[in-house]
């Protein structure tokens, strides 16, 4: 973070100033006392589960520069009367945010992009960070900080050398990429696709894409809107204001589109065009709907007039996110993926179709857990995944969690196991007989936290050895 004076912080987020100087620099911005800085200023957010309010005194005796907080009931003069500077806000999330903006505004020369989507948003953040970085520095929001704390913090790591900038934005309440686009304000806005994501909110395909398609709003008059052609939803969108659309689709025409596809155990190949023109890529990721996520980021790419040679170079070294997909293979050789970051009715099917058609010949077995905030048609989406099984060449079905009870009711003639608990699941993958040609996908919500039998399943298949 470029460092700032105290006074520009209470101008941006129309603070009360209640003790101290506004003539400190700070030098950067935190909401945690634990990893706090000194120098930093501490911001106390009120969450569902910690109220930063009640760790001021810690961040102070690490070295906090100055503390922004709202509680009424705190009276931080008589508490810390060696603190610096105190602000008072009536919102410290807010306030957060619109510090973000303003810091944002200080880079009007950085090419920022702001993604979002019901699936893949993060695996196209990363294809196109690789792209970008070809050319420059390139920063993009880690992990999972795409909300309203996260983002407005990877917001405050632009600096003067950073050339270009990834945000990936996510969204569980109406209104958040509203509140989340206008502080990104981007050049360029994508949103991957719209499925079945956050249904107890959304209740619907078309309420998510209510909700996503605020972002196009947000992009600069003089930008780019990014619309993948093979989502229903978003082809809708023919009109962009004075802003340029670029197309990709994997099945529909399209600006940029792939052709001769094959997929493979540790790669996607495929021949990227856009203009009549193709390079042939080798992806190092599993699975066709990642083939769509290189072309999403390569869409982008071109709005920024990169080359189809730099777009090929920055797919092939892009290095996939974890728990997408991601791949152990044992002593004995049996293969464990890794898919359990999130999951959705969509997500999962195209997991399971991934796996099938990049490992063929391999005997699948599926290790699912719940798929979450699916709303009240979560026992109907849950049924429906098991009738789409049903038609998949998959050796086994072990499932976890309450919702998959329903999958399981769905599913005939397969070598089924189900248990609400994760050490019977556990106990079950154990007993079943394994060898050089199996496979075992992993893949559910994160709140089902499907990895952790994922690494026991592996530490045991490596100990039988």
């Amino acid at each position: 973070m470029e460092a700032f004076y105290l006074a520009e912080l209470i101008l941006a987020i129309n603070g009360r100033f209640i003790i101290g100087s506004p003539n400190i620099l700070a030098k950067g911005i935190s909401i945690d006392s634990r990893t706090i800085e000194k120098g930093e200023v501490y911001f106390a957010i009120q969450g569902n589960r910690y109220d930063g309010h009640d760790f001021i005194g810690e961040a102070i005796e690490k070295g906090a520069s100055s503390v922004v907080y709202s509680r009424d009931d705190v009276d931080l003069v008589k508490s810390f009367p060696k603190l610096l500077s105190i602000i008072k806000t009536d919102d410290t999330l807010v306030a957060l945010e619109k510090l973000a903006k303003a810091y944002r505004s200080k880079f009007q020369n950085i090419k920022i992009v702001g993604i979002t989507g019901s699936n893949g948003k993060t695996t196209t953040k990363e294809i196109l960070t690789s792209i970008l970085s070809i050319r420059g520095e390139t920063l993009s929001n880690k992990g999972n900080l795409n909300n309203r704390v996260g983002l407005p913090l990877s917001m405050f790591n632009l600096t003067k050398s950073v050339e270009y900038a990834v945000f990936e934005m996510g969204t569980s309440l109406y209104g958040e990429i509203k509140i989340l686009s206008d502080i990104v304000k981007p050049d360029l806005g994508i949103i991957t696709n719209i499925g079945f994501s956050h249904l107890e909110t959304f209740l619907s395909p078309e309420g998510v894409f209510k909700e996503k398609k605020v972002l196009y709003e947000s992009v600069k008059e003089s930008g780019y809107v990014i619309i993948n052609n093979d989502d229903r939803y978003l082809r809708t969108i023919s009109n962009a204001g004075n802003r340029k659309i670029i197309t990709f689709a994997l099945d529909t025409n399209a600006d940029i589109y792939a052709k001769n596809i094959t997929l493979h155990q540790d790669q996607a190949v495929f021949d990227l065009f856009y203009n009549k023109i193709f390079v042939k890529v080798s992806m190092p990721a599993k699975g066709r709907f990642n083939v769509a996520n290189a072309l999403a980021a390569a869409s982008c790419a071109i709005g920024f007039g990169f080359s189809l040679e730099e777009i090929k170079k920055g797919i092939e070294k892009f290095i996939p996110p974890k728990m997408r997909m991601e791949t152990l293979i044992t002593s004995g050789g049996v293969i464990l993926i890794n898919d359990a970051y999130n999951a959705n009715p969509s997500s999962a099917k195209e997991a399971i179709q991934a796996v099938i058609q990049s490992y063929c010949g391999k005997e699948i077995n599926l290790v699912l857990g719940d798929m979450l905030e699916l709303g009240n048609k979560s026992l109907d989406y849950h049924f429906e995944l098991g009738k789409f099984i049903n038609s998949q060449n998959v050796k086994s079905v072990n499932l976890y969690g309450k919702m998959s009870l329903n999958t399981k009711e769905a599913l005939t003639a397969k070598n089924v196991f189900y248990s609400k608990d994760s050490h019977a699941l556990l106990r079950n993958l154990k007993q079943l007989p394994v060898d050089n040609n199996s496979l075992f996908l992993f893949k559910a919500s994160r709140g089902m936290k499907l990895e952790d039998t994922y690494t026991k399943f592996y530490n045991t298949l490596e100990k039988k050895r």
